[in-house]
C-alpha cells in the first residue's frame, strides 16, 4: 500500500497558489523562455481549471522556493502528465530528483485509478534523473521537436507505470526519506535537461499532450 509523502529530509512540495505566480514568472525568464505571455495575463491564468495539483519545490534546508512542479491532464484512459523544473544554482545537490519521486508517489497515492505517469525532457539519458532511472521507461522520442538557445532539440517521452513504482520506486522513495542519500552526479540538472518541463506546465496555455497530438495524431 502506497503512503502519501511530500517531503525528504531536504526537499519539500507545498501547495502552490496565485501569490506563487510571479516568482514562477520570474524563474521562468531566468530560464531563458521566449514564449511567455506578459505578466499580468501570466498571473491570471495561474489557476487553470485543465491542472490537477501544482506546487512550489522548496529546499528544507535553506528554506527557499527553488521550483515548481504540476501534474496535468488527468485521463480516464488511466494517465496524467508530470512537469517539474529548478532553479540549478539554488537547488542544490539532489532536490530535483527527490521532487520528482514525490510528485510521482502522490500522483499514484492520490489517484487509485492511474496506470502510469508521463512526462518529457530533452537532451538527457535517463540516468541523470537519479533513482528516478530505475523506474522510468523511454515511449517516444519526437526528433528536433523544440527550438531553443539557437537550436532544435529531441524530445523524450518516460512513462512510469504504477506496477513499476509500487515495486521499486515507493521503497526507493521510504529510503530517501529515512536519510539514505541519493544516488545523482553534482552536474545532475542543467537548463535544457528540463526546459521541456517548462514547456509542458499549465501557465503557457497549452493542454497536455497537444504537441505530441499534432505529430501523432492521437493520444498515448
Amino acid at each position: 500500500m502506497l503512503i502519501l509523502h511530500v517531503e525528504t529530509p531536504r526537499t519539500a512540495l507545498v501547495p502552490a497558489d496565485a501569490k506563487d505566480a510571479t516568482t514562477l514568472y520570474r524563474l521562468l525568464l531566468k530560464l531563458g523562455l521566449h514564449s511567455l505571455p506578459p505578466l499580468e495575463s501570466f498571473v491570471a491564468s495561474f489557476d487553470n481549471d485543465w491542472v490537477d495539483v501544482q506546487f512550489v519545490v522548496r529546499a528544507r534546508q535553506s528554506d527557499e522556493t527553488v521550483g515548481f512542479a504540476s501534474l496535468q491532464g488527468l485521463d480516464p484512459a488511466g494517465h496524467i502528465q508530470a512537469g517539474i523544473f529548478l532553479d540549478q544554482e539554488r537547488a542544490g545537490y539532489g532536490v530535483g530528483g527527490e521532487a520528482m519521486m514525490l510528485l510521482m508517489n502522490y500522483a499514484f497515492t492520490r489517484w487509485g485509478e492511474l496506470r502510469k505517469v508521463y512526462f518529457m525532457t530533452t537532451d538527457a539519458s535517463l540516468a541523470r534523473f537519479g533513482a528516478m532511472s530505475r523506474t522510468a521507461t523511454r515511449e517516444a522520442t519526437l526528433p528536433q521537436h523544440m527550438f531553443f538557445r539557437g537550436r532544435l532539440w529531441d524530445v523524450y517521452i518516460y512513462s512510469v507505470r504504477r506496477q513499476m513504482w509500487e515495486e521499486q520506486g515507493a521503497g526507493l522513495l521510504s529510503r530517501l526519506i529515512d536519510g539514505a542519500p541519493q544516488e545523482e552526479p553534482e552536474e545532475e540538472y542543467t537548463v535544457t535537461r528540463w526546459v521541456y518541463f517548462v514547456e509542458s506546465v499549465k501557465w503557457l496555455a497549452r493542454r497536455p499532450f497537444e504537441k505530441l497530438r499534432n505529430h501523432t495524431g492521437s493520444r498515448i
